[in-house]
């Protein structure tokens, strides 16, 4: 599979601290990795996110881990899947959280791209993985790409929300100036992790209640396409 280019918006705001031949080495790697092993997702949707939220319109960044290693699971965006796919654990704990948090219903789909159309970034700290082998892309080098985009959009103004569920998104996060930003950090929302401290955690309203204090416009968390509730 030929792997498309990454977006240009992207490229020029990283420019300063990820430059265009960083951009190659890695690309580069990447495209091995497809030719030579079963990857997710596929190349065309590799860039999903960033496509979907380019820099000047992101306002939460949500990091995960690797995206899903089942056929037909990841299609570019952390934590989601396309419709008519079956709901995963850790997004079904998302989800359960997101009903509870906001009074919404529970979605018919686990197809989070609502969230994009909000300025939700759903980044990975991994932007593949091979097939069945979680985490099997974590030393491919993605590390300096997410680091360069975690401090890029947190030097930027303006106020954001970053979301860290778990000690791998921690850690990839760490020193990241608050200054202006809201950090979120808790468990993670797999089933191994979401009992101690995910359950609760109330990211969705946290998140809107913040940018109501900084004089921002508020998220539509509705994955219906509904209005927000009075």
């Amino acid at each position: 599979m030929q792997l498309p280019p990454p977006p240009l918006a992207w490229k020029k705001f990283l420019h300063p601290t990820f430059p265009n031949a960083a951009w190659d080495a890695l690309t580069a790697r990447m495209q091995t990795a497809y030719e030579h092993s079963q990857v997710y997702p596929d190349s065309k949707d590799v860039w999903n996110a960033l496509e979907a939220v380019p820099p000047e319109k992101v306002r939460v960044i949500l990091l995960g881990q690797d995206p899903y290693h089942g056929a037909g699971q990841a299609h570019g965006f952390a934590f989601s899947v396309p419709v008519g796919q079956p709901t995963p654990p850790s997004l079904r704990n998302i989800l359960k959280e997101y009903c509870a948090d906001t009074g919404y219903s529970m979605p018919y789909s686990g197809d989070l791209r609502l969230w994009a159309e909000e300025g939700v970034l759903l980044l990975n700290t991994a932007f593949t993985v091979n097939a069945g082998m979680p985490g099997s892309h974590s030393t491919l080098g993605y590390g300096p790409l997410v680091q360069a985009m975690l401090y890029s959009l947190a030097a930027d103004k303006p106020p954001k929300a970053f979301w860290f569920w778990g000690r791998h998104a921690q850690k990839a996060a760490y020193g990241l100036p608050a200054n202006q930003h809201l950090i979120l950090e808790s468990a993670h929302p797999s089933p191994l992790g979401a009992y101690r401290g995910f359950w609760g955690s109330k990211p969705f309203s946290k998140t809107n209640q913040f940018f109501a204090q900084t004089g921002e416009k508020s998220i539509n968390w509705c994955l219906e396409g509904l209005p927000l509730p009075v």
